[in-house]
């Protein structure tokens, strides 16, 4: 269903933005050309949102136990939609996303353990910090046609996958994962290269931000041990890219904030990779992240599952690694031979 309503509703955002004018504007960092449609975020939150709240209606008294995370959500995607169109200073954004990501932990969604390891009353601040990073990472990785929509799509369908096998009627989660994962097909099918519809701002950060606290909430008891592990795996494309984007500019003494040309992506189309071909790269290893995390949940499981998405992961900085030192040889040899 929320596959269809997207599909549906998108025609009517791409017309509302080419009568209005809101379109990505075009600058050195951006890797389009021409006139592109940024707000489809208004095509795809309000699906999520309003299928959501339908489903958990009628699952009995099981929507107030979600509603923090979706007035977190739902504040992140409006602040979002307001820099989309009018470009509000970083530090408000930050600000807005400290107040969404507050809102879940005022009514005690937070983390209490990682795997094995109890966090306690480090849990809110591990959560906070979560919430922001998860809701920028997304945002920070939306630099290629259908790649946050792509990985958003496998993080939700393996979130949905794994926890309606393990909970059955008591992982919710499941369910909304399944959702969003709709939701995802009928945007991408408008964003794939060449996109016609750009997600924006309001999008990229409302998808972080509901990716990360889908793992928050009352899992079944086979998954407590894995899901939130299990999720930081699957997101560790866009984390481990941010991660690089705060090293790099601490090191160079620039702010956070401070926009540049050296993401992942960025990196691979200076080693030669066409912007496709980006996007075929990555969505093959966050196949394999899926295939590895289904794996160390559903056929694995406990401690040695939880061993299992940490291999994973570390395999992921590794690649990050290699790519780094990569681009970094790819660049001085361009730099000699000028």
């Amino acid at each position: 269903m929320s596959c269809g309503l997207t599909l549906a509703l998108i025609p009517w955002v791409i017309k509302l933005c080419k009568k209005q004018g809101w379109y990505d504007q075009i600058n050195s960092r951006k890797i389009h050309s021409g006139s592109i449609p940024r707000l489809g975020s208004l095509g795809f939150v309000p699906v999520f949102l309003g299928a959501s709240i339908h489903y958990l209606s009628v699952q009995g008294n099981q929507l107030p136990s979600y509603l923090p995370i979706f007035a977190g959500g739902f504040l992140v995607f409006v602040l979002g939609l307001v820099d989309d169109l009018y470009e509000l200073p970083p530090r408000y954004k930050l600000l807005g996303q400290s107040v969404a990501s507050l809102i879940p932990l005022v009514y005690g969604v937070h983390l209490s353990s990682i795997g094995p390891l109890e966090v306690g009353i480090m849990g809110y601040g591990i959560t906070f910090i979560w919430l922001i990073g998860m809701s920028n990472a997304f945002n920070l990785i939306d630099g290629v046609d259908a790649l946050c929509g792509t990985l958003s799509l496998s993080v939700a369908l393996t979130i949905g996958l794994v926890v309606s096998v393990q909970g059955a009627d008591t992982g919710l989660e499941g369910a909304l994962g399944f959702i969003l994962g709709g939701c995802m097909m009928g945007f991408l099918v408008y964003n794939k290269p060449p996109a016609r519809i750009f997600m924006g701002d309001g999008g990229s950060q409302f998808l972080g931000f509901m990716l990360g606290a889908l793992p928050l909430l009352k899992s079944p008891p086979a998954l407590s041990f894995n899901l939130f592990p299990m999720v930081v795996v699957l997101s560790s494309i866009p984390l481990l890219d941010t991660v690089a984007a705060i090293w790099r500019r601490t090191r160079e003494g620039r702010s956070f904030f401070t926009p540049d040309k050296r993401h992942l992506h960025h990196k691979l189309m200076d080693l030669g990779y066409t912007t496709k071909s980006v996007l075929a790269l990555l969505v093959t290893i966050q196949g394999g992240l899926s295939g590895v995390s289904v794996l160390a949940v559903l056929g694995i499981g406990g401690l040695r599952g939880c061993i299992v998405l940490g291999v994973g992961f570390g395999v992921m900085i590794l690649f990050f690694a290699i790519m780094h030192y990569t681009s970094h040889a790819v660049l001085r040899v361009k730099d000699r031979s000028l």
